[in-house]
């Protein structure tokens, strides 16, 4: 995590993003800019957050480890949005892991320094509550999409989703799991993606050759 230091810099993303909207009172005292790299961690699992964070730019993953080892990728998040508003309110004691898949930047607030005024904020819980209504209406929009659409059209939404600098590198078994399919298939499904020219497997990852034909693909989602 790196904390933005130049004035200009920081006045540029109170401006362009004003959290006012969101409180009844005045949240710019509490507040820094942080900036995240591609895979680092804006929660560590298991962790009580020190920061309640809004996504300002890039996107992330919210994912779980299981006591076998197994991880389970349970939803991304995608910029503008609050990460670690379910631990501030207490509906879980400690976070799930969430971590940067591009480079992200948020506004932290220090949790320690202004909880009260947060959980007594009416204008501040009233914008949570609508927030947390969405995300439920997204999940269940997103069990539904799997339940209704074929494997090449949610997999291909699901590259472009995760995708960073034009490289696929999401573990098989994770993605099986969230797209609710066997690893087999989704191995088959990636395969042909690699015949017909639009990914190219690298020690790096799936390279991404055609992006317009896997986002004409995608489209089909929609």
């Amino acid at each position: 995590m790196k904390h933005i230091k130049d004035k200009n810099q920081i006045e540029e993303y109170y401006n362009q993003f004003p959290l006012s909207d969101y409180f009844g009172f005045d949240i710019q005292p509490y507040i820094t800019v942080v900036q995240f790299e591609p895979g680092d961690l804006i929660l560590k699992e298991g962790d009580e957050p020190e920061f309640l964070y809004y996504l300002v730019d890039g996107r992330a993953k919210l994912f779980l480890s299981h006591d076998n080892g197994r991880i389970s990728l349970i939803n991304f998040l995608s910029a503008p949005c609050f990460i670690g508003e379910m631990e501030l309110i207490e509906a879980q004691v400690t976070s799930n892991g969430v971590k940067a898949i591009t480079a992200c930047t948020c506004f932290a607030v220090r949790i320690t320094s202004c909880k009260e005024k947060l959980l007594n904020d009416t204008t501040f819980l009233r914008y949570l509550c609508v927030l947390l209504g969405k995300k439920a209406i997204g999940n269940s929009y997103n069990y539904s999409r799997n339940q209704s659409y074929a494997l090449d059209v949610r997999l291909a939404t699901f590259i472009l989703l995760t995708a960073t600098n034009g490289y696929y590198r999401e573990r098989h078994t994770e993605v099986a799991e969230f797209l609710g399919v066997t690893y087999r298939h989704l191995l088959y499904v990636l395969a042909c993606f690699v015949k017909t020219g639009m990914l190219e497997k690298t020690p790096q990852g799936y390279h991404i050759v055609d992006v317009k034909k896997l986002k004409r693909i995608a489209d089909e989602n929609k």
